[in-house]
């Protein structure tokens, strides 16, 4: 069902990968700082960590199509494959960006700075 591809980048397997270890390590202290302080955890602090989640899924398929190649199985392969990996960083960022505006006025609000 899936091929192999022909010639694999060594170096960009290891340098996005290590990118999607990174974000998921970023994905883990956010989430222990959220466990930790959940009074300063709203609910936009959802937001965040699932915007981190979106991203690093798609950083994930994008490791994946360094190694397999969806370009030798259908079209419609290559497209999902394409929109999910492009979808869920796109998704990611939005939902950061909206997660921490809201953060930052609920922490502004916390601190009695409003």
């Amino acid at each position: 069902m899936f091929v192999l591809v022909e010639h694999i980048s060594y170096i960009d397997i290891i340098t996005e990968s290590i990118k999607a270890i990174l974000v998921l390590a970023l994905l883990v202290i956010l989430w222990r700082c959220g466990k930790r302080y959940p009074d300063l955890a709203g609910g936009s602090w959802n937001l965040i960590l699932i915007g981190f989640v979106c991203i690093d899924i798609g950083m994930f398929l994008d490791v994946s199509d360094e190694i397999i190649s969806y370009r030798n199985t259908s079209d419609l392969v290559d497209l999902v494959e394409n929109t999910i990996e492009e979808g869920c960083s796109m998704l990611g960022f939005v939902l950061i960006t909206v997660g921490f505006s809201k953060w930052f006025q609920f922490v502004g609000k916390f601190l009695g700075m409003e």
